[in-house]
């Protein structure tokens, strides 16, 4: 694969990735961290935070773009510095960017390659340490403010279709459902980035493996492997979740928990990132309906 170097908010040396109209930078100087997806002369859909431009070394910073971090959250496992310079290995088709190992024995691997209208994102925790650990891969992209994201719901069945659970939706300690920035709606969720800068968070299990984040009159859309319902997912079972106050929103998407041996890897954990223009429908129906036609 044949990729250009250019320097990119304050850091040097970062990959450039040009396929099918599309861009996308990953900065070598720490990471691993995507920090650019767009069209190729259009916005930036990813925030790169304006006060961590160029800062390398020290404690976990939060830089923005998009990140792999080891769930379930706790700290300070989860926050695990990642300001450090990453390896890059070109593979044929593909690079692989890998982190240092951190002081828990864990090194993070974000494999990048290209699809026919999108990019292709790998992600791996790979642990070092001498004895065997619970692992799960949670990959975040955080976006640039202003926009709405978007996931598709369960499918309505009658009653006599099943008697158990088809969905879970969970919300976090600060998160109230009654928050103006969600809409529950019957086919689609909807959480809104706004000027509050109170936090709210929730997450779900969406089977279709299909996220949406629309802003600037265009649409990101990130395609996750799923599970089945029921697998060892964390967070009370939710493979996606969203996360947002005042200047940020996080589309996450999760893989299951494993116990990971010593020298040994998660399995890979896969989105697919596409980019469309205009937004997703405001009403309900027609949202769900978006969804439903999407070709990606």
């Amino acid at each position: 694969m044949l990729i250009e170097y250019e320097d990119f908010a304050d850091f040097s040396d970062c990959a450039v990735f040009r396929h099918a109209g599309l861009k996308l930078i990953v900065t070598t100087a720490i990471g691993p961290r995507i920090l650019y997806f767009g069209k190729e002369e259009g916005p930036n859909h990813l925030l790169a935070r304006e006060e961590h431009r160029g800062l390398v070394g020290g404690d976990y910073r939060s830089y923005g773009g998009h990140r792999l971090w080891t769930g379930p959250e706790q700290r300070p496992k989860t926050y695990s510095s990642d300001s450090f310079p990453v390896d890059v290995l070109e593979e044929g088709e593909a690079v692989r960017f890998l982190s240092q190992v951190d002081e828990f024995h864990i090194q993070k691997v974000i494999r990048i390659s290209f699809i026919p209208t999108g990019f292709r994102i790998e992600h791996q925790l790979i642990n070092h340490g001498a004895y065997e650990v619970d692992l799960c891969p949670w990959a975040i992209t955080v976006m640039d403010p202003g926009g709405e994201c978007l996931v598709p719901m369960h499918p309505i069945r009658p009653q006599s279709a099943g008697l158990l659970p088809a969905q879970p939706v969970v919300l976090w300690a600060y998160a109230r459902m009654d928050d103006p920035r969600y809409t529950w709606g019957g086919r689609v969720a909807r959480l809104r980035s706004t000027e509050d800068p109170n936090p709210t968070k929730f997450g779900t299990y969406v089977a279709s493996g299909l996220a949406a984040y629309s802003n600037h009159g265009e649409t990101f859309i990130k395609r996750f492997s799923v599970q089945p319902l029921g697998a060892s997912h964390i967070d009370m079972g939710c493979n996606f979740e969203s996360y947002t106050k005042q200047g940020m929103l996080e589309v996450e998407s999760l893989g299951v928990l494993q116990r990971v041996n010593s020298g040994n890897s998660t399995s890979t954990h896969t989105e697919e990132w596409f980019l469309r223009d205009g937004h997703v429908p405001e009403g309900d129906e027609e949202a769900g309906r978006w969804f439903d036609d999407l070709k990606l």
